[in-house]
């Protein structure tokens, strides 16, 4: 396992929170993510520098466990919203103290210097039952030059002991904080057996922007 490599202030950081940062994920990653060529990988200093800064961001909120973070794992690789500039993107599965389960969420960063921003989600999702993401995909889906992303969640399940797959959308959107929004119109076409390759997902999403006269999709939840 690599470990991120910290400065004074950050290893500070770290004692308070009672954190374990990681780079790469333990054990196999579950992430299939194969985006086309020209797409700009994340590099090592990237990742390592936006790690350092993502626990903080997790301090004082409402929409996640009080308890201290134990562990904060990013994809095993990230990569940038656009080929120029753009927003570095970070699916992260996050495990605090005395909770078994994580929480799976999207962080995005615009540089190595600025503080991530956590995305938000709909209370429905069951983002924080979870145990990691699989099946990512990168795709732009509304054209605007930045990648969208649509992931499974592995969850627990609600109506049998064990987990399910549940797939979110996260749509590329200039306007929102981090520059990114979760679609619940894009979601509702992604079922498991679309989530196996980026192809799929794309052919779905596409039938039903066809469905809908040509409509984008949006951030409406």
């Amino acid at each position: 396992m690599l470990l991120v490599r910290m400065t004074g202030l950050t290893k500070h950081l770290v004692r308070r929170l009672g954190v374990v940062l990681c780079a790469t994920a333990f054990g196999m990653s579950l992430a299939h993510a194969k985006p086309d060529e020209g797409i700009r990988q994340a590099n090592a200093a990237e990742v390592n520098a936006f790690t350092a800064r993502a626990a903080a961001v997790f301090m004082g909120r409402d929409d996640v466990p009080e308890e201290p973070i134990a562990l904060l794992k990013p994809e095993k690789t990230l990569y940038w919203s656009a080929r120029q500039g753009g927003h570095l993107l970070a699916l992260v599965t996050v495990r605090f103290k005395s909770i078994s389960n994580g929480s799976c969420r999207l962080m995005t960063a615009e540089n190595e210097q600025d503080a991530p921003v956590l995305i938000d989600l709909p209370v429905d999702i069951n983002a924080d039952n979870c145990r990691g993401f699989r099946d990512v995909r990168y795709l732009d889906i509304n054209g605007d030059g930045k990648l969208d992303i649509a992931a499974s969640m592995t969850v627990k399940a609600n109506s049998f002991d064990g987990y399910v797959d549940e797939p979110v959308f996260y749509l590329s959107n200039a306007d929102k904080p981090g520059g990114y929004c979760y679609s619940a119109s894009a979601r509702r076409n992604l079922k498991p057996a679309v989530m196996r390759s980026t192809d799929k997902v794309k052919q779905a999403l596409d039938r039903e922007r066809k469905r809908l006269s040509g409509a984008q999709f949006d951030c409406a939840q």
